[in-house]
């Protein structure tokens, strides 16, 4: 009797799995997804363990939705620290506040990767998946293709992008980004001929479906633009917009930006300004987003002697040049080893800055032209990667947590 009064107890507080039941769940289903929402990471994998009710909640394509507009509420930064084969992922919460006095955060180590081949170049953080790409080379007579594996730094899922359909072995380039009218997101392809003086070819377009049924497949995507293929590309991925550049060996006129929309799938070009050539005759600098608009910012490091920064906004299909002159407490603030990169801008007149090399501590720069402060935060947590170049380090701004299955 005991027994069975035991076992119509567990019945009646049993919650709903998602099938069909007769008893309701002792909490909405609404509500429970609150509550979850609110937990970290590591939490919500231990949750999912719990029950089956649980699980399927967690699971659930609202709670995935939620949880990420709770996150787009309060990104984060990504630190992505690389050397050879390996990769780690940590985040740290993004300051929030405006004010000037330093601050310290504790970065969560996420998850951490090991690969077959050395890693080349990791994308920014596009709606929280990461793009890794590694070099093809030649192995006797076997050559190993170009490669490139996305990771979603939330959830540890990586997978690896299919080859594109082409019957040319020379070195294939990828570029990551987002539709964010289908909510997908998508890889821009295309073969770089061997040489200079040849055009990139075999562009195709592959989409990564979330939970969906359709298997993913390359298509043809038509560019019309005469531009040469690039010695060194760079892109980056603003508004459904990619931008990446082309850059021929002797800088010449055929240099330009390629813009590409991710939703149209259409091609277009942007010139340089003519004051770039005469000053950056070997390069013109890296991509920034810039509040949503593309810029070019000095692709050499920033030091604690630098003076400014030169920055040249597109607006309209025009460019104009911004000069940045750092405060006074720049030289007080950053420390005489550190090697800095800009990585991104949190309003119109504060930049972001961070070390490219691992290095204890760590610490990453808010300089408010303004204000004329510099603000330094520190990162606690990246001390295992020691100092003195041992590991690169790629900053992402804004990153989310995207709790998603990606399929092929």
């Amino acid at each position: 009797m005991e027994k069975s009064r035991r076992r119509k107890d567990r019945k009646t507080t049993s919650l709903d799995t998602g099938q069909h039941s007769s008893l309701p769940p002792l909490l909405p289903m609404e509500l429970m997804m609150d509550i979850f929402s609110r937990l970290s990471l590591k939490s919500i994998a231990i949750c999912r363990c719990v029950s089956k009710q649980w699980g399927y909640v967690l699971g659930h394509p609202d709670f995935r939705d939620l949880r990420l507009a709770r996150s787009q509420a309060r990104p984060c930064l990504l630190f992505a620290c690389f050397r050879g084969n390996k990769l780690f992922f940590l985040s740290s919460p993004q300051p929030q506040s405006q004010s000037p006095d330093d601050e310290m955060f504790a970065a969560d180590h996420h998850m951490s990767f090991s690969f077959t081949r050395p890693v080349k170049d990791i994308s920014t953080s596009v709606s929280g998946f990461v793009c890794v790409s590694f070099r093809g080379y030649q192995s006797g007579r076997q050559f190993m293709a170009d490669e490139s594996v996305v990771c979603n730094p939330s959830t540890g899922q990586s997978f690896t992008i299919p080859r594109m359909k082409t019957m040319k072995r020379t070195g294939g380039i990828r570029f990551f980004g987002y539709d964010l009218v289908e909510k997908h997101h998508k890889v821009l392809a295309m073969i770089r001929p061997p040489g200079h003086g040849g055009r990139t070819v075999d562009h195709q377009v592959l989409t990564l479906l979330g939970g969906r049924t359709e298997k993913a497949t390359w298509r043809m995507a038509e560019c019309g633009i005469p531009c040469a293929s690039s010695r060194d590309i760079q892109s980056l991925c603003i508004n459904g917009v990619f931008y990446y550049i082309e850059l021929v060996s002797d800088w010449g006129l055929d240099s330009m930006i390629i813009c590409f929309d991710v939703t149209s799938e259409k091609f277009s070009s942007v010139k340089f300004a003519r004051d770039l050539y005469p000053v950056r005759r070997n390069y013109p600098g890296r991509l920034l987003d810039f509040n949503g608009k593309l810029a070019l910012v000095p692709s050499d490091s920033l030091r604690v002697t630098s003076k400014c920064i030169v920055t040249w906004v597109l607006q309209d299909s025009e460019w104009s040049k911004l000069v940045y002159i750092l405060p006074p407490m720049w030289k007080v603030v950053v420390g005489p080893k550190e090697c800095l990169e800009i990585v991104g801008v949190t309003g119109p007149n504060e930049f972001v800055m961070s070390p490219i090399y691992s290095s204890d501590p760590f610490h990453v720069y808010y300089c408010n032209f303004e204000k004329k402060t510099v603000k330094r935060v520190v990162i606690q947590g990246m001390g295992a990667f020691g100092s003195g170049r041992r590991y690169y380090v790629r900053t992402c701004l804004n990153h989310v947590e995207d709790l998603k299955h990606m399929e092929l």
